[in-house]
């Protein structure tokens, strides 16, 4: 379990994480608006202004929806510390020295360091007294986290109970009726193509258009020119050895783990379980590949005698990750307690990366780095001889031995995949005067990536209304999509009620049988699988049917109902471990929103994007 959680701690993140999103209840346009102090909002009594928006988002994109994001965030942080000081919580000095002390960032060789302390203090804080003020805060809105959400329990009937939902299958065979399917029905005469074109007239409009024919300056295509000797690559390697050899560790263990919500008694237990097995380990080492198939709890290493493969130091959770690169090969540690339980480490190999493995990148980085000057030349060479020679692309290729592409058409506002056509400030200088109508070389222009593009109008083309043979065709195929979705869910409706009544079941060319479950639908969409899991198993073959967003109607048979398979130890503890933050974050929920009615929120007249 221990591997598995390790390797989909990403997925069940973003599970947790979609959750936690229901945190959010308000929005700024919610607040209600008060004041003449020049904040961005008040809660309760403590206000929160732009300055201190932005330096929360210090370092991070400034885009509307992350300063908005980031403020909400900041206001649940002012509501908790609220309802923290309204009953009377404090962080005492003796708590904060003893967090401080323990920041990895502030010890030197296992211990607390004054120097590196104030080092740390002189880059980033006024003084030691606004960081620690910091950290207290920090410490009581975890405090009141924990108190509400800390602890959850979810029972074993409820956890037996989802692992059966999410287990259960169900067998069955689709029919599946396409708008297609219709187009005999639906009519596309002259008559019918005329009113739809008149309709929707403005739709067949082609808007202003053009062809560029274009040059691209790259740092990457100078870089390639550039000739890197192997004696130059490999002063470099031996210069940065140290960041360049990404030392990898390959470690074995043995896991017992402790369940979540653990009595002290049961986690002491299984502590002694863990010690006995490290006293058979040590007094025989070579056992300890048998011993971890035979005892470890971790399914995805133990079959493995434990072998967890080669680590870069910082992907397993810490408490390991530390042990690991404090050990020698062959080392086998102390007991080391994690989240998922006891763990006994052998290290068993370390590697870095010699120089031919690197050469490659070494190479490369360094012809990045002699390109950039010789960029920078060529830079200055393509802004003056466009400018001078302004009337065609000539002159730049001469100088810069460049080659000239070719756009087909393109749009001031439709997306493009072509990251360098569907630069946005290309696309103003290419539609703007000075190119469009003056026809002169555009500036050169920065897309990105070291590129710099100069381009020039080839064709243009004026907006203008299609004509309606020119769409005749377009026209046809959206009436039979939108009629033969009409006459589809008809047919599949009466279908489907025909079918409940017990009427042409057979009669009808259904598909191969297929089994779907709630955590493996084989690509069936959502509301298709809530369709066939509403049929009522008691009565077989059952039916439902959904209309697809594709103007498709499916029409399901449920032929059988396959129960959920047994559920392993493992995947038992590592589900109830999820249902508890589901259940956490739902306690979250209730308490955030009572806080609002508690603590009221109202917006100040300052508002995200005022100067501070």
């Amino acid at each position: 379990m221990f591997e598995f959680v390790q390797n989909n701690k990403t997925v069940i993140q973003v599970i947790l994480g979609a959750v936690a999103l229901t945190f959010v209840g308000f929005g700024v346009s919610s607040y209600t608006s008060a004041s003449d102090d020049p904040y961005l909002v008040k809660v309760g009594d403590s206000k929160i202004y732009k300055r201190d928006l932005d330096r929360a988002l210090e370092g991070q994109p400034s885009d509307p929806a992350t300063r908005q994001s980031m403020l909400e965030n900041m206001i649940r942080r002012e509501l908790l510390l609220a309802d923290a000081r309204a009953h009377g919580a404090v962080i005492s000095p003796a708590q904060l020295h003893k967090f401080i002390s323990a920041i990895p960032l502030f010890q030197q060789d296992g211990k607390f360091s004054q120097e590196r302390y104030r080092e740390f203090l002189n880059n980033r804080y006024p003084s030691a007294e606004a960081f620690e003020a910091e950290v207290s805060r920090d410490l009581l809105v975890q405090s009141q986290l924990t108190g509400v959400a800390g602890t959850q329990f979810v029972s074993n009937t409820v956890v037996s109970r989802v692992a059966a939902l999410m287990g259960e299958g169900r067998e069955l065979q689709t029919l599946l009726l396409k708008p297609s399917d219709f187009a005999a029905e639906v009519k596309t005469d002259d008559a019918a193509v005329k009113a739809y074109y008149d309709a929707n007239a403005k739709r067949f409009v082609t808007p202003e258009q053009i062809k560029l024919d274009y040059v691209v300056l790259s740092q990457d295509a100078l870089a390639q020119g550039i000739k890197i000797s192997d004696a130059d690559a490999q002063k470099y390697y031996e210069q940065h050895k140290g960041d360049l050899a990404g030392e990898q560790r390959r470690a074995s263990h043995i896991l017992l783990t402790v369940p979540k919500g653990a009595k002290p008694e049961q986690k002491a237990k299984i502590k002694a379980e863990a010690e006995a097995i490290l006293k058979d380990v040590r007094a025989n080492p070579a056992s300890f590949a048998e011993l971890a198939k035979a005892k470890s709890q971790d399914p995805g290493s133990a079959e493995k005698g434990g072998d967890l493969g080669f680590n870069a130091r910082g992907v397993m959770v810490k408490p390991f990750d530390d042990a690991v690169f404090k050990m020698k090969p062959g080392q086998i540690s102390d007991l080391v307690e994690t989240e998922y339980g006891f763990h006994i480490i052998r290290l068993d190999e370390i590697k870095a990366q010699d120089f031919a493995e690197l050469k490659s990148a070494i190479v490369d980085k360094l012809q990045k780095q002699k390109s950039a000057a010789l960029f920078r030349e060529q830079a200055d060479k393509l802004n003056e001889v466009s400018y001078q020679q302004a009337d065609s692309l000539k002159g730049v290729v001469d100088a810069l031995k460049l080659e000239v592409k070719h756009s087909g058409w393109i749009q001031r506002n439709q997306p493009s995949q072509d990251e360098v056509l569907g630069n946005a400030k290309l696309l103003a200088a290419a539609f703007g005067d000075d190119v469009l109508k003056k026809k002169h070389n555009s500036e050169p222009v920065d897309v990105g990536g070291g590129r710099l593009v100069v381009a020039r109008v080839a064709e243009h083309q004026p907006e203008h209304q299609q004509a309606i043979a020119e769409v005749r065709e377009q026209i046809k195929s959206e009436l039979i999509a939108r009629e033969g979705a009409k006459l589809a869910e008809k047919k599949g409706q009466a279908l489907l009620a025909e079918l409940k009544a017990g009427k042409g079941v057979d009669a009808q060319h259904w598909g191969a049988s297929a089994t779907v479950s709630r955590r493996a639908a084989a690509g069936m969409p959502a509301a298709d699988v809530r369709a066939v899991f509403a049929v009522p198993a008691g009565k077989l073959p059952g039916f439902a049917g959904v209309r697809h967003d594709t103007g498709e109607y499916a029409v399901y048979r449920v032929n059988k109902v396959i129960p959920a398979p047994a559920v392993s130890d493992a995947d038992r503890a590592q589900l109830g471990g999820l249902l508890g933050e589901i259940s956490a974050n739902a306690q979250l929920t209730g308490y955030l929103k009572a806080l609002r009615e508690k603590y009221p929120v109202s917006a100040g007249k300052q508002s995200l994007n005022d100067a501070n």
